[in-house]
């Protein structure tokens, strides 16, 4: 069962005030924003150049080739639609390959996209299927991707993933009010990947035989209904899926029904846990409720610190809440009910606190905030930021929402003023947005943005002087109260060899 939280403020072992932890969770993260995972990505078996990329992030430098991993969309309801957007910011045209995988086949068709401008295809492949995801192998040159779905219940935008992983997590999951949770597992290999997959509800961890090495074929996408698992109406439902040959890419799709919660969402998963993760936007206003749910998939309770954020200096330096994460277990903080959080916006990072040289496994969180209008609501969810994935770059491939006050929130993840570019792809190269070419963002604060009439459709690339984590909130659609959060995409530089 999900443990209780003790709301009161932190007294860190060695009585740091409020403001000492506040600054050195900030100088943390700008060390740890420098910090990159040597990971290596073998040879892809569907053409792709071998690419060293830690996941699921890109590199700034200039390179032959660009894999992106996208997780996933609804292939058999006339109703939804969906796409692949793939954009090219540099001064040359790319050429693209883009598989398509289903349940039982796969195609493969090639895609020019021209310099400085974007490619949008059907992201379905016209393979007959009920999910169907792609990989999308760039030449030539460096370009982005990402996936949108157009759903009746809510537009979704996902990030596309850079290289498949043997390990997956998901913190939350929900199928309360019979609400549909799907996970889609991808193998983009010729040879077959082996998974065991277990899942953690409100009351235990379970290990259904039948997702013990369970066999994913090459070439395929699969869809596991979890309801189908035995976890019909579960309010608290993480995931974890674990390769024991192979990799893979793994997504969740996600329709809530009721219980608090209405919308769609499809997101990727965590491919590894992190010590800290951060989100750019909090928020504790009428109307809007908000979680941060925490999956602790390893085998120690973790003591974690959740910092409120709204600028560096004492008199705005929000007080922390202590939480225990048990090992295999999910806990959930519902940041309304701390009386010591005031009202209004703030940035968030979780951090564990009690790492040692034997002990530093972490923790997997992710975000729901509920927005409420009237008698309906609107459910967004995500994945926070790892600490050692904050960037002074970061991409928005399919663009954001137009006429959106907060459609770029940002938050320094620094004691340090930050000095923030936002450009746009078109045309004439990668050009500032006039009156975002330079935002002042304290060290330890946020920034709301909207973009300004004239910024039309097309990858948005924010630039920054100090490591920030940004995300996105996007119109869902269809006349739908409330707002779809998506990430950017950082960009991090490359490990040098031999170093």
């Amino acid at each position: 069962m999900s443990s209780p939280v003790e709301q009161r403020p932190i007294t860190p072992p060695t009585h740091m005030t409020i403001r000492q932890l506040v600054v050195m969770v900030l100088s943390v993260a700008a060390i740890a924003g420098l910090v990159v995972i040597d990971q290596r990505q073998p040879e892809s078996n569907v053409g792709a150049v071998p690419v060293d990329q830690p996941m699921p992030f890109v590199h700034t430098e200039e390179r032959s080739a660009a894999n992106w991993f996208c997780p996933g969309v609804p292939a058999s309801d006339g109703q939804i639609s969906s796409s692949i957007v793939v954009s090219n910011a540099g001064d040359s045209d790319l050429a693209a390959t883009i598989t398509y995988m289903g349940r039982t086949s796969s195609t493969s068709t090639g895609v020019v996209v021209p310099a400085r401008s974007r490619t949008v295809v059907d992201a379905r492949g016209g393979i007959d299927s009920g999910y169907v995801s792609a990989l999308v192998e760039i030449a030539g040159g460096v370009g982005t991707a990402e996936q949108v779905i157009v759903h009746p219940a809510g537009d979704a935008t996902t990030l596309c993933a850079t290289t498949p992983s043997d390990t997956w997590f998901f913190a939350d999951g929900f199928t309360g009010a019979d609400s549909v949770e799907t996970i889609l597992m991808t193998n983009p290999f010729s040879d077959a990947t082996v998974v065991d997959i277990t899942f953690v509800t409100k009351d235990s961890e379970r290990e259904p035989a039948n997702l013990q090495g369970y066999v994913i074929p090459a070439y395929t996408t699969i869809a596991l209904p979890m309801a189908e698992q035995g976890a019909r109406n579960e309010p608290i439902l993480a995931v974890s899926i674990t390769a024991s040959s192979g990799r893979l890419v793994a997504g969740r799709v996600q329709h809530y029904l009721g219980q608090g919660r209405l919308g769609y969402a499809v997101s990727l998963g965590a491919p590894r846990a992190a010590t800290q993760w951060w989100f750019a936007d909090g928020e504790k206003l009428p109307g809007v409720s908000e979680q941060l749910v925490i999956f602790n998939p390893g085998d120690v309770d973790r003591q974690l610190s959740v910092v409120f954020l709204n600028g560096a200096t004492a008199e705005n330096a929000l007080e922390p809440a202590l939480v225990t994460a048990p090992a295999h277990r999910v806990t959930v903080l519902e940041t309304g009910s701390l009386s010591t959080l005031p009202d209004g916006r703030y940035g968030i990072v979780v951090g564990v606190n009690d790492l040692d040289a034997t002990n530093n496994t972490g923790i997997v969180v992710e975000q729901v905030i509920n927005r409420r209008v009237g008698d309906t609501v609107g459910t967004s969810v995500i994945l926070g930021t790892p600490g050692d994935a904050v960037s002074t770059k970061w991409s928005a491939p399919s663009g954001v929402s137009l006429g959106v006050d907060d459609a770029l929130v940002v938050v320094n993840t620094t004691p340090n003023e930050a000095v923030l570019t936002i450009a746009q792809v078109g045309p004439a190269g990668v050009v500032a947005v006039t009156g975002l070419d330079a935002v002042v963002v304290p060290g330890g604060g946020t920034a709301l943005l909207a973009m300004p009439v004239g910024v039309t459709a097309g990858e948005i690339i924010v630039t920054s002087t100090q490591p920030v984590a940004v995300q996105r909130l996007l119109n869902r659609g269809h006349d739908l109260v409330g707002r779809a959060a998506a990430p950017l995409l950082p960009f991090l530089p490359m490990p040098i060899v031999g170093e």
